[in-house]
């Protein structure tokens, strides 16, 4: 059985956050306690970046600014991210515009947009795949803002999904010494200290250091679950010229945890079963350990006449190893039926190398400036999966009065044959963009992408392929815009992206790998900067159309006799819709107070549902993702007053969204409507230390943040919680 350590004090997971600090020049200037608080600003090139507002993103590669993006983007800034105390990837989502967060255990968390899976993260805008392994949140710390973009990234990430992509902006090291350094303590026993520390390491200022450290031990809401967390970040730069910068760096990101999986399950009617929220059903010696190191580097070069070019290198190796006991399947009252106690085993090694080169600038023609970006990007992804069943001894449980430690020793005797996969994807491509200023306020955006796409999965138990190689090679996606200046603050732009998405893990029923789905958004929108250029607002219409979508072959049996993965035979006959609006408002409202809102009004349906004979199936003219809802409200504001009471602050926010379902079986189980209200109060002791606590569901609120079927996968949200963080900057 995996244990913690006992409850270190705070000092102690300080110094395991941080082990040894470099000794510090002279420290930044800081402003008086009754001196406003000022925070860092970054200049990125349209104007500049400050609290919750944002001039540009980097998602969006080639476009000057946010206003002339021609897409939805978000960027949640590091202001923001402390103020709401978002310290992973998740909980970042779930205050972001439009985006729905599935839970799968305690740790493992999936992303949609649009009704659409969100199956690749950049970092530092070089694109790596999510999922199959990858799907832990990074921690936050490591990262200076999130950026989410809405709709079809194909342009710069190749094959994927047509709901969007998030882009992590590492920290690098300041052009001053710094430190810094956050102790929180919040309910469950969750305890957490950070440190970050950047340094000059000639008197130059030429060659520069920055490194992050974090220890968080924690508990949960539901019972015996928890989680020993650490991360380590070490980043390095370099002039090498006044116009070339190098860098380089390793992150580390560990978790040792006796985790939850599957969730709690219905009654077989599809009612609540009305457990209490601390309810947790797995056996007490399962236990997760997952590590992901991170290693990458980067060379930046300004060109003559405004053009720069810019290499980045990542290379990823995550290790899983976990042992579940998990309980599953529905309680019947008629029959007696119970959930069962399932034990399996897995083992995972995975690797993921990118590389990404982007060169950027613009040219004088007919009296005007013209921009262009021209890009290759290249990634593989390949990982090693061990996995085995194990017989639990009298593996039925009574979900209401079921005992973790009453299971003290982990099952050893195999249920089945243990399985062992090696599977690989790679893909590659070429992009590029010209943006034209046909006229003084009106541009045209024209670009493509040329994609090489191969996957390939193989049974290292009997040597067979499950998959065989298999290769789609130049593959176009096309991307246009055009966009007005209405206004000397206003923009108005129509945009058209596609993408495609390969299915050749999928067969048909004759053997055939199921071609590629293809998928584009239409997007029209008005973007706006607004006082002065601190207030970013954003209204899009967007319809998003996915064809070819695989579905299953009812005119077939199951297991496939074509199929040697031993699944079902399918068809790509689907075609589905999504369309809607989004409406945000980030940056600075008044002065002193920052406002970050967001507005989803979102419907999907099946428009073709067809079985390879053409019989429509139930599907056809159905919600395709039932669990998205049609409205999504996101709002947190911040307040600094003027005058004597700067040193205070308060923020307050919520998060609301329409009815939510899912289908299990012909039974409808659904959590409707909620809304989650959240508070900070913040207090500058003096000029070094900072003091804010953060309230969570204000209110309590029962609900269930992602919903399962009667077997299991139904998740109950955080019940009210309370963490109080502490800050230091030096």
């Amino acid at each position: 059985m995996t244990t913690l350590p006992p409850r270190l004090p705070l000092c102690a997971l300080l110094a395991l956050a941080f082990p040894a600090l470099p000794s510090f020049g002279q420290a930044q200037s800081l402003p008086a306690a009754d001196e406003p608080v000022t925070h860092a600003v970054v200049v990125t090139g349209a104007r500049i970046d400050e609290r919750y507002g944002a001039g540009q993103a980097g998602v969006a590669k080639g476009s000057p600014s946010l206003r002339e993006t021609p897409q939805s983007v978000t960027v949640l800034t590091r202001e923001r991210l402390d103020d709401q105390n978002l310290r992973s990837l998740d909980e970042a989502l779930q205050a972001n515009t439009g985006i729905v967060v599935e839970q799968g255990s305690s740790y493992e968390r999936s992303f949609y947009s649009r009704g659409f899976l969100v199956d690749t993260v950049q970092y530092d805008g070089v694109p790596t795949q999510r999922g199959n392994g990858f799907a832990i949140s990074p921690d936050l710390a490591v990262f200076d803002r999130v950026e989410v973009l809405r709709g079809p990234a194909g342009l710069f990430n190749g094959a994927g999904q047509p709901g969007g992509t998030v882009n992590l902006v590492r920290k690098r090291p300041l052009k001053a010494a710094q430190l810094a350094a956050r102790l929180s303590a919040g309910r469950w026993d969750d305890y957490r200290a950070e440190g970050d520390a950047s340094v000059l390491l000639n008197a130059a200022g030429t060659l520069r250091a920055r490194v992050v450290g974090v220890g968080q031990e924690r508990k949960f809401f539901y019972d015996a679950a928890n989680t020993r967390h650490r991360v380590g970040y070490a980043v390095f730069e370099a002039d090498l010229g006044p116009a070339t910068t190098l860098g380089a760096g390793v992150d580390v990101e560990r978790n040792v945890m006796r985790p939850f999986y599957g969730g709690l399950p219905r009654y077989s009617d599809g009612r609540d079963l009305d457990l209490p929220r601390d309810t947790y059903l797995n056996a007490a010696w399962s236990h997760t350990d997952v590590k992901t190191t991170t290693a990458f580097a980067d060379l930046r070069h300004r060109l003559q006449a405004g053009w720069n070019a810019k290499l980045g290198v990542t290379h990823m190796r995550e290790s899983n190893d976990d042992l579940s006991g998990s309980a599953f399947g529905t309680v019947n009252l008629a029959t007696g039926a119970r959930p069962a106690l399932s034990s399996f085993g897995q083992k995972l090694v995975g690797d993921q190398d990118a590389v990404d080169a982007t060169l950027e600038g613009g040219f004088d023609a007919f009296g005007r400036r013209h921009d262009v970006l021209v890009g290759a990007n290249w990634q593989q992804r390949d990982y090693d999966l061990a996995s085995q069943l194990y017989r639990v001894a009298n593996p039925s449980i009574d979900p209401f009065a079921f005992d973790p430690f009453a299971y003290a020793v982990a099952p050893t005797v195999p249920a089945r044959a243990a399985a062992h996969t090696h599977n690989l994807l790679r893909q590659s491509g070429v992009y590029g963009s010209l943006r034209l200023a046909l006229a003084e306020r009106v541009k045209l955006v024209l670009g493509g992408r040329v994609s090489n796409f191969e996957t390939s999965t193989r049974n290292l138990v009997t040597n067979v392929w499950t998959i065989a190689p298999f290769e789609e090679n130049h593959k176009f996606t096309p991307y246009g815009a055009l966009s007005v200046d209405l206004a000397r603050d206003w923009t108005g732009y129509l945009s058209y992206a596609e993408i495609f998405r390969s299915q050749a893990n999928l067969v048909t029923a004759g053997g055939q790998p199921l071609k590629a789905a293809t998928g584009s958004n239409v997007e029209a929108g008005l973007k706006g900067e607004l006082a002065g250029g601190r207030l970013n607002a954003a209204l899009a219409l967007f319809r998003v159309i996915e064809d070819n979508r695989s579905q299953v072959d009812p005119g077939q049996p199951t297991p496939c006799p074509a199929s040697p993965l031993g699944g079902s035979c399918y068809v790509a006959e689907g075609k589905v819709r999504s369309q809607g609006l989004d409406a945000e408002l980030n940056g600075g409202l008044l002065p002193g107070v920052e406002l970050a809102a967001g507005y989803t009004f979102n419907q999907t349906r099946y428009l073709r549902d067809r079985t390879a004979t053409g019989t429509a199936s139930a599907n056809e003219n159905q919600p395709l993702s039932t669990f998205t809802p049609r409205h999504i409200a996101r709002l947190w504001a911040n307040w600094q007053p003027p005058g004597a009471w700067s040193a205070w602050s308060a923020g307050a926010g919520v998060n609301a969204q329409s009815l939510a379902y899912k289908t299990s079986g012909a039974l409808r189980i659904e959590q409707r409507g909620y809304a989650l209200w959240s508070g900070r109060v913040g207090y500058r002791i003096d000029r070094n230390l900072d003091l804010a606590v953060n309230l969570n569901n204000l209110f309590d609120k029962r609900y269930y943040r992602t919903l399962g079927s009667t077997g299991g996968g139904n998740w109950y949200g955080e019940p009210r919680n309370l963490a109080a963080t502490l800050r230091a900057t030096f």
